[in-house]
């Protein structure tokens, strides 16, 4: 994103954010278009003249209200675009500041637009159920239907983001197996994981856990379907990158599987399945909702999803009241 952007300011704000600050590529690539939409709009008011590079001294308060208010205008752009915008303007013009290449900040009065409160979308457990039990009998078929089981098992078990499922590496999971008695005298073996996620959202690392049948399915998709990948990548006479050997899911290409990918395969698992269409956040959201309607602790689940407030997580609770009142509508007897 950053070879794109010509101005050379802006350049360095999204390097500063990639070294110092440690930002992912996910954010660094969506500060560098808000950015770069500004910079579009002040050439379209004459601001600065066509082809030159931006004095940001000359930029006032009131050239950034009048960006907003093209945004405000456009009905394509949604508030929480825009809070964005507000958001890459105020850090840029503060970086600006505090590097003395301005002698005020602009961007300091700006005010964030009030985010409209809409609650996430979840799946009911029962079809939560549907679309694993049905990725799962596929597997069985087709290593590249089992990498889709063994992620959307992971993604439901652990609530992580799709970015940091694609970033798991092979040293991140840990997978063992432990016996214990039943009350009739049976002998159990169950699987239990734990698995490390690394530089999440705010660079934040976490423990998130695996089910015993997300723990089941991953631990086979480790040791059969992914070596499988790799050894057919090999007979095709492809070269096998440090990256692919550390990684822990893989394309067809024997390559670290990319973002896009997921978010496909889990709309076309959910078509397929015969349920609501899908995305990673909607499972997400399925794996808080359903933890808080089984009475897990809030706090607990702030910290599974690596939520740095608690006002982020408490949105769950709102929708757990919806669910609860629309299950109380639908199924009460005497109405």
């Amino acid at each position: 994103m950053q070879s794109e952007l010509i101005d050379p300011m802006v350049q360095n704000y999204l390097m500063w954010l990639e070294i110092e600050k440690g930002c992912s590529p996910n954010t660094i690539k969506g500060y560098g278009h808000d950015l770069k939409s500004l910079i579009n709009y002040l050439h379209e008011l004459k601001v600065v003249n066509d082809g030159k590079t931006i004095d940001w001294k000359n930029i006032t308060t009131f050239n950034l209200r009048a960006f907003l208010n093209h945004l405000y205008n456009d009905n394509n752009n949604k508030k929480s675009s825009i809070h964005r915008r507000v958001c890459s303007m105020k850090g840029f013009f503060k970086f600006l500041n505090e590097n003395e290449i301005i002698s005020g900040n602009p961007a300091k009065v700006l005010s964030y637009p009030k985010r409209d409160k809409s609650l996430p979308k979840f799946l009911p457990t029962e079809e939560v159920s549907t679309l694993l039990t049905n990725a799962k009998n596929k597997a069985s078929k087709n290593p590249m239907t089992a990498l889709h089981s063994a992620v959307l098992e992971v993604l439901y078990s652990t609530g992580a983001r799709c970015n940091e499922i694609r970033n798991l590496n092979l040293d991140d999971v840990d997978i063992t197996e432990r016996e214990f008695i039943q009350e009739n005298g049976e002998i159990v073996k169950e699987l239990r994981g734990q698995v490390m996620i690394r530089g999440g959202k705010g660079s934040k690392d976490r423990s998130v856990y695996l089910t015993h049948r997300a723990a089941s399915v991953l631990r086979h998709y480790i040791l059969i379907d992914r070596q499988k990948t790799i050894e057919k990548a090999k007979a095709r006479g492809k070269e096998i990158s440090s990256d692919t050997l550390k990684a822990l899911f893989l394309s067809n290409r024997a390559q670290r599987v990319a973002n896009r990918t997921i978010q496909h395969f889990t709309s076309k698992m959910s078509e397929l399945a015969g349920v609501r269409h899908t995305t990673p956040h909607m499972i997400r959201h399925s794996f808080a909702s359903h933890l808080l309607m089984n009475q897990t602790n809030i706090r607990a689940i702030q910290k599974l999803l690596g939520h740095s407030s608690l006002d982020t997580t408490q949105i769950y609770a709102n929708i757990s009241d919806e669910y609860l009142r629309n299950e109380f509508d639908g199924n009460l007897p005497i109405k």
